[in-house]
């Protein structure tokens, strides 16, 4: 089952989208301060 289905079917699909999004923007936050240590350590 997709997930998109799972959170349609979800009585409680606010939280469970809230929390993907959490999980999502934390995973592109660490991306982003990998690259600046990246680029800074390229100085």
């Amino acid at each position: 089952m997709a997930l998109i289905e799972m959170v349609e079917k979800q009585a409680d699909g606010d939280l469970v989208r809230e929390m993907l999004g959490f999980a999502a923007e934390w995973i592109i936050e660490a991306e982003v301060k990998a690259q600046a240590v990246a680029v800074t350590r390229s100085l």
